[in-house]
């Protein structure tokens, strides 16, 4: 729906309320890295073959419903095949993952074949049976060492034939079909079925998993699992691969497969596509019916005592007094019996200097019941903070330099509003990933009651829809956009370029739901703290945010100034917090974007290589950090950002570089994965496109001299002596109500694809 808005009335809209960044249009934009699970072929035909027509010496043969299938193993070595020799062999014809001591990490061989739609028969024998290993499939490696990233078809004792996503949304179809069909210590034939967004297993003959996830990957790589823990061995033998296969397993037809079909995360969903998941920012509307009128994070952070100040939260809390608990479990069944309300958990663990410093640790909770906040040495990494996401699997990563050698303290707030409450899904996901070590964290916690349901419930705060009780303080509970929300974004040349990919505002739309949030890019190439050269006339910064009324202003800067050296990091503080300076009167919500490591040019060799200033990037990232703490401002850390084959000539992002700079500042800002957006979110990325040329053509038209000044004998300069007629800016001022209509479509789009 299109909303007309007369131009005076637009006029003063514009000016009162908010709207998003900027990004140039592109009628020939690559949409891929919205949709990595999009087909980049053609669907396969699955009509039967046409043979051996011959028709005047000419012979036609139709396209066939299924590949022949295939050996991908020859049987004989591991030609083909990649992984760590150390645990992987071949014998008697058999893939054999072994060890004779603990495996301290997850172990994969990976296959060098991709598959989409295909079907996988396999013989395994896990030794001893209550071991576990596992077969990937439509996966992909997530670092150098061969960690893998996507579906699970489980081997072990308790979890033969269910469905799991390594490294990802961990368990998805827990089912115990495969109990009975088991053969343990024996050789036992798995099934894998996987044709569009339908998965199924089978086991010896009995059909395991049968579901459709929407949500899922569409293409990936097949690789076998030896998981870590104790001494085992595990054998995969004679594995037959078929792309593109026909829908028939455990004698069952495709009508039959599709009959037993359900959602991943629904019980007994009907086997028709889901609809996609609204994904909400963290704490401003409840998706829960029963919950919706409740400002659940307002309540808490006004009752509840060990959120007052995150005082139960800080390393140096003393919680000698609290009660102990196993976790995982429900703390109705650890002293708290018919308890709804916040519930606090806190351990702390050793961890050595090599431990601490490993890049890109993880913390792993897997399941909450239902809603959480989580800190690591007092540093929030994470939450969800809506009802709604009891079957949600935490994964947060935990920022730069928050780790340390010795003692660090994990606090978990928890908030239940009914029925079981706790941390209480699969203790192997209850985990701190350093490297290619796991700490195990299902074992003992500290444990305390806060604010209980009645006290919440009584607790007088704003909700949803009515003003906020204290602007300022937003930013307490962790990054959120509200309605009405206007984001500005200010740096240099990499913002400029990031904002013109539409990346990051396209994230942070779909994130917003249903409200109406508004992006302004301010950015400008060249821009640093040091100088920000604009046209005579055309205002300063802070006329800009007053001008648009931001809320909210992301800042980056830093990348080209660490060119000068880590001896000018002091100058480059006092510059930034100067820069700054303008923005603090204007919005107390600030968010600062770290720089990334710059890359060796693979491209072009003759170019300088600009890793030598890596140093100094580290450098500048850790004191940017340290100044968004010392002000209560957000601070995205990229200084591990890995920008391998992601640049142009070090330092430009390409357009796969910008897709995955937005999805890790996102998941920083959320404290969750930054998604897959459904696929008809295409519609309003271009629209977000679209509207930011205007914006773009209205703030920064092209040809600004004619506008701003330097054209003393044009009527549209603002040197024009006696200043009229103006005509230029009139037709400047024509873009404002197109902006509007803009971004009244966009909200109708975002609304409707959500």
């Amino acid at each position: 729906m299109t909303v007309q808005t007369s131009q005076k009335c637009a006029n003063h809209v514009f000016k009162s309320r908010r709207t998003s960044n900027s990004c140039r249009a592109s009628t020939n934009a690559d949409f891929s890295w919205l949709y990595p699970d999009r087909r980049r072929t053609s669907e396969p035909i699955r009509s039967p073959m046409i043979t051996r027509i011959l028709l005047s010496g000419l012979l036609l043969t139709s396209l066939v419903s299924a590949d022949p299938p295939s050996e991908f193993f020859n049987g004989k070595d591991l030609t083909g095949w990649s992984g760590n020799d150390g645990f992987w062999s071949v014998k008697d014809g058999a893939i054999v993952g072994h060890s004779d001591h603990p495996v301290a990490k997850n172990e994969f061989i990976w296959s060098e074949v991709e598959v989409r739609d295909f079907h996988l028969v396999v013989d395994v024998r896990l030794t001893p049976n209550n071991r576990n290993a596992g077969i990937q499939f439509r996966s992909k490696k997530t670092n150098e060492h061969g960690q893998a990233h996507g579906y699970q078809a489980d081997v072990g004792a308790g979890v033969w034939g269910k469905l799991y996503h390594e490294h990802g949304r961990g368990k998805l179809d827990w089912n115990n079909h495969a109990a009975e069909a088991v053969k343990p210590g024996e050789w036992n034939r798995y099934e894998i079925l996987a044709v569009g967004d339908r998965i199924w297993t089978a086991i010896n003959g009995t059909r395991c998993v049968s579901v459709r996830d929407p949500q899922g990957e569409r293409a990936g790589f097949i690789s076998f699992q030896i998981h870590s823990g104790p001494a085992q061995t595990v054998e995969y033998r004679n594995p037959l691969l078929t792309h593109n296969p026909p829908v028939k397993l455990a004698n069952l037809n495709e009508a039959e497969l599709n009959a037993k079909l359900t959602v991943i995360g629904e019980p007994a969903a009907p086997a028709v596509p889901a609809a996609p998941v609204k994904r909400r920012i963290k704490a401003r509307e409840a998706s829960a019916a029963a919950q919706v009128d409740f400002n659940w994070p307002a309540r808490i952070a006004a009752a509840d005592p060990g959120s007052q100040k995150e005082t139960w939260a800080k390393p140096d809390f003393d919680d000698k007094a609290w009660k102990t608990m196993t976790l995982p479990g429900h703390f109705e069944n650890a002293g708290l019996p018919g308890f709804d309300g916040v519930v606090w958990f806190r351990k702390t663990i050793a961890l050595t200097a090599e431990q601490a410093k490993t890049p890109e640790p993880t913390l792993g909770l897997g399941q909450i019941d239902d809603m959480d906040v989580t800190w690591v040495n007092g540093k929030r990494v994470g939450g969800y903070e809506v009802p709604g996401h009891h079957y949600t699997v935490r994964n947060y990563p935990i920022p730069a330099d928050v780790l340390q050698a010795g003692e660090n303290t994990i606090a978990v707030r928890v908030m239940d509003h009914g029925l079981p409450g706790g941390i209480a899904g699969n203790p192997e996901l209850l985990v701190l990933r350093v490297g290619d070590h796991k700490i195990s964290l299902a074992n003992e916690w500290k444990m305390a009651a806060g604010a209980n349901l009645a006290q919440l419930k009584a607790a007088k705060v704003a909700e949803p829809g009515n003003p906020a009780p204290d602007a300022e303080t937003r930013f307490q509970n962790g990054f959120a956009l509200e309605r009405g929300d206007v984001v500005a974004f200010i740096g240099g040349s990499g913002m400029v370029k990031q904002v013109e990919s539409g990346a990051l505002e396209t994230f942070l739309t779909h994130a917003a739901g249903g409200n109406a949030v508004y992006f302004r890019d301010l950015a400008w190439q060249a821009d640093t703290v040091y100088q920000r050269q604009r046209p005579r006339n055309f205002g300063t910064q802070a006329e800009a945010l007053d001008r648009i009324g931001a809320t909210i202003v992301v800042a980056a800067f830093g990348q080209m100034e660490a060119m000068d050296g880590a001896d000018r990091l002091t100058e480059f503080i006092d510059a930034y917090e100067a820069v700054l300076e303008e923005v603090r009167p204007r919005t107390g919500q600030i968010v600062l974007i770290t720089p990334f490591p710059f890359e060796r040019s693979a491209s072009n060799p003759h170019l300088p290589d600009l890793t030598k200033h890596n140093h100094a990037v580290a450098a500048y990232a850790k004191a940017i950090v340290k100044l968004a703490d010392r002000n209560d401002w957000i601070a995205v850390d990229l200084s591990r950002f890995d920008t391998t084959g992601l640049t142009m000539d070090g330092f430009q992002l390409t357009s796969d570089g910008h897709a995955k700079w937005a999805k890790t500042v996102t998941q920083q800002l959320l404290g969750e994965p930054a998604g897959v957006l459904p696929e008809n979110w295409e519609m309003v990325h271009n629209k977000i496109q679209k509207k930011n040329v205007l914006w773009r053509r209205h703030w920064r038209p092209t040809n600004w001299a004619f506008l701003y000044g330097n054209r003393q004998g044009q009527p549209s300069s603002g040197d024009h002596r006696p200043g009229k007629p103006r005509w230029f800016p009139e037709e400047i001022n024509a873009i404002i109500p197109l902006i509007e209509t803009s971004e009244n479509d966009i909200l109708e789009l975002r609304k409707a694809a959500q």
